[in-house]
């Protein structure tokens, strides 16, 4: 069945499947109909109606119902166990906006001083029934750490500690046991740095240590070997940039540096790293504004540079910008829609979000992607 069927719920396919069979009495289609119902997309009391009131599923989809009903017990696991199932319908990708620090909102607050302090809790949302859940917390309480995921596992790459302690620790997260460990250290502590993932492999690049020292240095994880190695490092230092990989690339864009009077400068300057041969380029276009503590997503090879903080007017920023990548030679930065209310510290993504959970999105013109609030 379509993706196209947005605007109803997996239940209600459901029906609308069993009544189309039980008119005139179409049951020879029924194997090849059931199949293609998202069990996994039902909610387990859902399931026990279908599995338990219905004959049809008895003789055609009583695997796929146990499967759904495994998938639901299996919570912490399902980001692992994600199948035709369980995907689900949308026409289009949405760009989710997560956390940040607008103006008139203060931060989590630590009891005992006042003060704003980093955290250790972690939740997962779920685009299907639109809702978050808290997962097991991370071992250290971090902030202006990177996020990554590789392979089967998340990483949490530095940041700083609740005593704003800039930290080398790197810790995993396994969603099979829920349970997050310490791999192999950074070799220096790290903060407001920026980090992606390209070849299997965990990039990450600038940052500031627990001296104040800005770096350029480019580090890259390998989980087989649990070890971080040195790549070519950046053309200048960054803090607060973000970093993407399109095309077998890895773009550094936005972020602040040091002048000569260490006072900070913001870079609109775009470098991109060949990861082939682990060379840097200094790009010939550049963002159209400085932009700091963003957020980036990637799609299409399209980069999203959305929200952040300019160090010129000390507010925080609803911009968001697009590097357009798609076509060598034609590469292009352009604004994309204004944010609803400016913020910095975000972070982003792009998810399928089925239509009943976001029904008024607007849908962006260049390039046809949607965004809105939940």
């Amino acid at each position: 069945m379509s993706d196209r069927l947005t605007s109803l719920n997996e239940e209600e396919i459901w029906h609308l499947v069993v009544c189309w069979l039980e008119h005139d009495c179409r049951y020879q289609y029924t194997k090849d109909l059931i199949q293609h119902v998202r069990y996994g997309l039902m909610d387990v009391a859902a399931l026990h109606h279908v599995a338990h009131c219905h004959p049809l599923v008895q003789s055609s989809a009583a695997a796929l119902v146990d499967e759904a009903l495994e998938y639901h017990r299996a919570t912490f696991a399902q980001p692992l166990r994600q199948t035709a199932h369980t995907k689900p319908r949308f026409q289009s990708l949405t760009l989710y906006i997560a956390g940040g620090r607008k103006r008139e909102v203060s931060r989590v607050r630590e009891h005992s001083t006042g003060r704003t302090c980093a955290v250790r809790t972690a939740c997962r949302y779920d685009p299907r029934g639109n809702c978050w859940m808290e997962i097991a917390s991370m071992k250290a309480c971090r902030e202006h750490f990177v996020l990554g995921a590789l392979g089967q596992y998340l990483y949490a790459v530095g940041g700083r500690n609740e005593l704003r302690q800039v930290l080398p620790t790197v810790e995993r997260y396994c969603p099979k046991r829920n349970r997050w460990t310490f791999v192999q250290s950074f070799d220096c502590s790290l903060s407001c740095h920026a980090g992606s993932v390209a070849d299997d492999l965990l990039w990450v690049s600038g940052g500031v240590t627990n001296t104040a020292q800005y770096q350029n240095r480019l580090m890259v994880y390998n989980p087989e070997q649990n070890q971080w190695l040195a790549r070519s490092p950046m053309l200048q230092r960054r803090v607060y940039h973000v970093m993407a990989m399109a095309r077998r690339q890895l773009y550094v864009l936005g972020g602040n540096d040091l002048d000569y009077n260490n006072d900070r400068i913001l870079v609109r300057h775009i470098d991109s790293y060949d990861i082939d041969m682990d060379q840097w380029t200094r790009c010939t276009f550049s963002l159209l504004t400085g932009q700091n503590e963003s957020g980036v997503a990637v799609h299409d090879d399209r980069i999203y540079v959305v929200g952040g903080y300019s160090i010129w007017t000390n507010e925080p920023l609803a911009c968001i910008q697009v590097l357009d990548v798609s076509t060598e030679g034609k590469e292009e930065v352009f604004y994309g829609p204004t944010l609803p209310f400016a913020s910095n510290g975000i972070a982003t993504c792009f998810l399928p979000a089925p239509f009943f959970t976001c029904p008024n999105l607007q849908t962006l013109q260049v390039p046809h992607h949607r965004i809105g609030a939940v």
